[in-house]
């Protein structure tokens, strides 16, 4: 499907399970975003690296571009792991 650019970006969120294979185990992740927007993590080796990173807040830098069926992708250049913070 081809896709039109969007921009060089950086976004902050969470990491979530995005597809599963057969067998139900993560094949790969989304980052819900902060805009409220999802972003489809493509598969390159960073992004395949995030897969360790389920559910933990990220910031990640990258080219972000719409597809032509309206979802949103992004291709990591670089990301890093936000610290957790203690909630009282």
């Amino acid at each position: 499907m081809k896709r039109k650019d969007k921009s060089k970006n950086t976004i902050a969120g969470i990491v979530v399970p995005g597809t599963w294979d057969h067998q139900g185990n993560v094949t790969g992740v989304t980052i819900q975003a902060y805009d409220e927007k999802a972003y489809l993590v493509e598969h390159t080796q960073l992004g395949k690296e995030l897969l360790n990173h389920i559910h933990k807040k990220v910031e990640v830098a990258g080219k972000i571009r719409e597809r032509i069926n309206g979802s949103i992708s992004i291709r990591v250049k670089s990301y890093s792991v936000m610290a957790e913070v203690a909630e009282f």
